[in-house]
C-alpha cells in the first residue's frame, strides 16, 4: 500500500508525481493543477485563494476555466474526471519503469 502524508495540497489522493502526470495528460497548467489539488482537499475557493496568495474572484475564474477545459460542470465531476485519467496512466514500479502488466493464468 502506498504511504502518503496530507500536507493540504492533494497530497493524500496523489503523490506529486503523479500530480505532475495528470497535469500533463489534462494539460493543466501549474497553477490550474494547484487549484484542482485545492478541490481534491475540500477547499473553498475563498480558502484556496488565501493560501495561493490569490483574490477569491481569480480562483473563481480558474475553476470556471478548468471546468471548460475538461468539459466537466460541478466539482464532483471534476475530481471523477482525474480520477478517470489517474486510471488510464501508465503503471509505474517504484524504479519509475513501466511494470508489466500481470498476467492471469488460464484454469
Amino acid at each position: 500500500m502506498r504511504e502518503t502524508v496530507a500536507t493540504g495540497t492533494g497530497q493524500a489522493v496523489f503523490v506529486p508525481g503523479e500530480w505532475r502526470s495528470l497535469a500533463n495528460c489534462l494539460g493543466l497548467s501549474p497553477r490550474e493543477c494547484g487549484i484542482v489539488r485545492a478541490v481534491f482537499d475540500g477547499n473553498s475557493e475563498k480558502d484556496t485563494a488565501a493560501r495561493l496568495g490569490l483574490s477569491p474572484h481569480t480562483v473563481h475564474t480558474y475553476v470556471w476555466r478548468i471546468y471548460r477545459k475538461l468539459n466537466v460542470q460541478s466539482r464532483e465531476e471534476l475530481l471523477v474526471r482525474v480520477f478517470a485519467e489517474f486510471r488510464s496512466l501508465p503503471k509505474r514500479g517504484s524504479s519509475g519503469r513501466k511494470r508489466p502488466e500481470s498476467r492471469q493464468r488460464a484454469l
